[in-house]
């Protein structure tokens, strides 16, 4: 096997890793709308491919540890989402009445009768 084969077989786990990475990281982009997805997505790629890794480096390199690695993927990549969107939440915890611009409807003027 060419070097270059051997580095396509490689480079074929990750593009598998991160596309399994995507999934919850889009549900739970869905679920928060969208609000921190953007600073999710690398993280969730990173931990979708270092858990994907992490399988057959510890020893698993049959079939049952190709696919334990694509389900770690996918669950780290969902604990990172999850992990992300919890920080931004508490990040944003501003209230309503000190943002700029959002208009409270207790506060909204009556129009004059």
């Amino acid at each position: 096997m060419t070097v270059e084969a051997r580095l396509a077989f490689i480079l074929s786990f990750f593009v598998l890793w991160s596309i399994m990475a995507l999934v919850p990281w889009a549900a739970v982009a869905v679920i928060s709308r969208g609000r921190g997805s953007a600073i999710a997505l690398p993280l969730c790629l990173a931990a979708g491919c270092a858990f994907g890794v992490a399988v057959p480096v510890l020893g698993a390199r049959d079939a049952a540890g190709f696919l334990v690695s694509i389900f770690m993927a996918f669950i780290a990549s969902g604990v990172a989402a999850i992990a992300v969107m919890v920080v931004v939440r508490r990040m944003d915890s501003t209230p309503q009445e000190d943002r700029p611009g959002v208009v409270v409807p207790s506060t909204r003027r009556r129009p004059p009768a």
